[in-house]
């Protein structure tokens, strides 16, 4: 078998890391408890909370997934690496367990961690730009309201007209979230691409589709009672008006998530998202 060279996006591996200021983002529902040892460490060596993003040294994230969204929003201004500990349930970005808080806060201070970028999708909707990690949505108004009809350009060209409850377009960050929920495929983060799902459509063939991230896409969405929603990592809700113009592409700006040295990725789809278990 031939060797090929093994190349990684590890160039922070080795860098230490002076950490004097955190700001810590928290859903409130997790166990505080599990924290004490977490928050003794920050006391014993004078490490201090912020709550200004641009002071802090890392960012830390105590919840779930949905708390990472919101780490997000704020990295995305500061260019700050997050370290996220999984206070949820699932924990697909959030790895790191409450137990080994201390422990992943010494490795990156001692430089034996990893950094994976994950990048952000830039919405623009009415001169204003919005950035989503995982997904925009284009949906319905609500339970009552018909099927939308959305048009998919793709630098212009056509692309596609989708009958539906809606369209997903997701980065491959979130190509393991609400797109993969709908039928869309699993995309490796290191690819820049995005993918197109369908939400309940009215064709039989209207399948997911994987489109180059450098790609701009833009979306007229148009229904019987004038209620569509643009949604926003399911945090910021807009409505469209009738043949107003939505466009969409993988940004250049990036979050850094601090992860284990052994952090894989295809280990996290099996354990967290039970990929390739058997369903007998």
């Amino acid at each position: 078998m031939e060797n090929f060279e093994k190349k990684g996006n590890n160039d922070n591996l080795n860098k230490k890391n002076k950490v004097k200021k955190v700001r810590i983002i928290k859903n409130g529902y997790g166990n505080e408890k599990l924290l004490k040892d977490f928050y003794d460490y920050l006391e014993k060596n004078d490490i201090q909370e912020v709550f200004g993003v641009e002071k802090a040294d890392l960012i830390i994230s105590l919840g779930g997934d949905g708390t990472m969204l919101i780490s997000a929003k704020e990295a995305i201004t500061s260019d700050i690496p997050v370290l996220a500990i999984n206070m949820g349930s699932l924990g697909y970005l959030a790895e790191v367990n409450p137990k080994d808080a201390v422990k992943m806060l010494q490795d990156y201070e001692n430089g034996n961690y990893k950094v994976e970028e994950r990048t952000f999708l830039e919405v623009k909707y009415q001169d204003n730009i919005f950035y989503a990690l995982n997904e925009l949505v284009i949906t319905k108004g609500g339970h009552e309201a018909h099927l939308i009809q959305v048009e998919v350009y793709s630098n212009d060209i056509f692309v596609n007209k989708y009958r539906a409850d809606g369209v997903i377009v997701a980065t491959p960050t979130g190509s393991t979230a609400y797109s993969l929920s709908a039928g869309g495929s699993i995309v490796h983060p290191g690819l820049n691409a995005l993918s197109i799902t369908p939400l309940a459509p009215q064709s039989l063939t209207a399948r997911p589709i994987i489109v180059n991230g450098c790609e701009v896409l833009s979306f007229k969405a148009t229904s019987r009672d004038d209620a569509v929603h643009l949604n926003i990592d399911g945090n910021q809700w807009l409505q469209i008006q009738p043949n107003d113009l939505v466009s969409a592409r993988l940004s250049k700006k990036k979050i850094r998530i601090i992860k284990p040295i052994n952090s894989d990725y295809y280990s996290i789809l099996r354990q967290k998202l039970k990929w390739g278990d058997s369903v007998l």
